[in-house]
């Protein structure tokens, strides 16, 4: 697990079509006299949505002490410091209080990689009501093997991963479905470990995989790739695989959510 620095909370913060968007999904999802948790809250920004939307109580949990301050402040001078109260708490361990409405955890990242969305979304609907909401409802993440730019600036830079596309890049397989967590209807698994048959685009060496995510906010919003919000994760393989068009080829791949992508493991075999 990896916990977002100041500079990348105020990225989330400033991104603007990423906040506009949870803006929108939670107004639509937040009712008046509702009470909801806000996870992870950062600067406060969704749980001040939440209470913008008519929230009689809003719950903000944040690990890092750093904000809690900031989170109070922004709460006093918006008139929300008697609707938001703030949590300074680990959110896969906290007992709410109470029972809520709305659980909101915005801790994504491409193919759920370094947060715990997964872990404090699960721990979290112990004290959802039911038919209580999630803010994202779902995460949908596909996969594909390519040919990653292996040099830049005159430098090999092919072990670690990557959030940012490169001009050489191609990819050698189809895109296809990785995961799908829906965090409403039920727990989700922490471990993925799972088979994807891929098929060859065409004749190369693939030396990574790129994964990419996008979420449902709730019912008809939806986030993909903003400019902070679902950058392509690029991880490259500790052995490169020989590619061949029109062939199939089954990829296992195996991660814990919220883990360092580079712990993850895949295994390639042509069919």
């Amino acid at each position: 697990m990896v916990n977002f620095t100041p500079y990348e909370v105020n990225l989330c913060l400033y991104d603007q079509e990423r906040t506009r968007r949870f803006k929108r999904a939670i107004h639509k999802v937040v009712k008046p006299g509702d009470v909801v948790v806000d996870a992870g809250s950062g600067t406060g920004i969704l749980a001040m949505f939440a209470a913008q939307s008519g929230a009689k109580k809003v719950y903000a949990l944040e690990l890092n002490k750093r904000f809690i301050k900031i989170i109070k402040e922004n709460a006093k001078r918006n008139d929300f410091d008697k609707i938001i109260q703030v949590v300074h708490c680990d959110a896969t361990k906290y007992k709410l209080p109470e029972k809520v409405d709305v659980i909101i955890c915005e801790l994504l990242s491409t193919g759920l990689f370094f947060e715990p969305e997964i872990q404090i979304i699960n721990h979290l609907k112990r004290f959802l009501k039911k038919g209580g909401r999630t803010v994202p409802k779902e995460c949908r993440s596909h996969i594909q093997l390519i040919d990653a730019q292996k040099e830049l600036y005159g430098i090999k830079l092919n072990y670690d991963s990557r959030e940012v596309n490169l001009v050489k890049d191609v990819g050698v397989t189809e895109k296809v479905p990785l995961d799908v967590l829906e965090f409403e209807k039920k727990r989700e698994p922490v471990i993925l470990h799972k088979p994807i048959t891929l098929k060859g685009t065409r004749d190369a060496i693939a030396n990574a995989v790129k994964i990419t995510t996008k979420s449902e906010l709730t019912d008809g919003i939806y986030s993909k790739q903003t400019k902070f919000l679902f950058q392509p994760e690029i991880i490259y393989l500790k052995e490169p695989v020989a590619i061949n068009k029109y062939k199939r080829y089954r990829m296992t791949v195996k991660y814990a959510g919220g883990s360092d992508s580079l712990h993850a493991k895949f295994r390639i075999e042509q069919l």
